[in-house]
């Protein structure tokens, strides 16, 4: 049977019926702008398109803030803002810190946020500990105060989710790129991109919204590690199982197997 509660709450029962159909209809279309997001966020990240990747924040960042939906909003937008960042930097495009900096500032912001909501979400605090390290390339004069906050956010992280493919491969990244003086160690790095490469086939992602990010991405940085020890074919075969995972992963193939084939001719 069912129950009109309008003297309780003060509202008729078709009032009740379109608020509720409101809150679904938003819900639905949250769900969707997000989806939206996250798709032309992944196809800007695959090909360097830095305005698909301005696109795809765009749309993230227009989800409404009392919206369920807002905690993954923040999250990938903030991955977002991260790729730009590091695009830029990479693309070696001069004239941009300033906008470097905003985008390094943005994904912060985001992923502080995204923490805050859940102090569990090991994927936040992990993302959040590159935003802090690469800000430190543009800010170095901060790198004390700066390298204290990606400790912290990559000790909670790895504390949370020792097991996580993603945590793993950043933790490799960090550990390869820092001189062995302040703690780095291209050793270690490379037993965590194997470890992650095994843990990423062995994932099995339901929800779309989950991060599902990074398998591919295991086994390009293992190329690298391949490619500057001088193992040119192991390198080779690496870079071409990132792209058997993933075949529109244009740093691979516009910039990484370049590399490597200018390598390998001795220019």
């Amino acid at each position: 049977m069912a129950i009109c509660l309008k003297y309780f709450f003060g509202i008729t029962c078709t009032g009740l019926y379109l608020l509720t159909t409101t809150a679904v209809w938003a819900q639905t279309s949250s769900r969707n702008l997000l989806l939206k997001g996250m798709g032309i966020l992944e196809e800007g990240a695959n090909h360097m398109n830095l305005d698909k990747i301005l696109e795809a924040r765009t749309i993230l960042e227009s989800i409404p803030e009392e919206d369920s939906l807002a905690f993954w909003a923040h999250y990938y937008a903030g991955a977002a803002s991260s790729d730009m960042a590091n695009m830029i930097r990479e693309q070696g495009i001069s004239g941009r810190r300033k906008e470097v900096l905003s985008h390094l500032n943005n994904a912060i912001a985001h992923l502080e946020t995204t923490v805050k909501e859940r102090p569990d979400f090991a994927e936040g605090w992990v993302l959040l500990s590159t935003a802090y390290v690469h800000k430190i390339t543009v800010k170095p004069l901060r790198a004390m105060t700066l390298g204290r906050k990606f400790n912290r956010a990559m000790s909670k992280a790895v504390e949370l989710e020792p097991n996580n493919p993603r945590v793993k491969l950043v933790k490799g990244i960090t550990e390869y790129a820092l001189p062995g003086i302040v703690g780095g160690d291209k050793e270690l790095a490379e037993k965590e991109f194997n470890e992650a490469a095994l843990l990423f086939a062995e994932e099995v992602i339901e929800d779309p919204l989950l991060p599902s990010w990074g398998h591919e991405h295991a086994y390009a940085r293992l190329g690298i590690v391949y490619m500057d020890r001088g193992d040119l074919e192991d390198a080779r075969r690496t870079f071409e199982k990132a792209l058997a995972i993933n075949p529109e992963f244009g740093w691979v193939q516009k910039v990484l197997i370049p590399a490597l084939e200018e390598k390998g001719s001795g220019r």
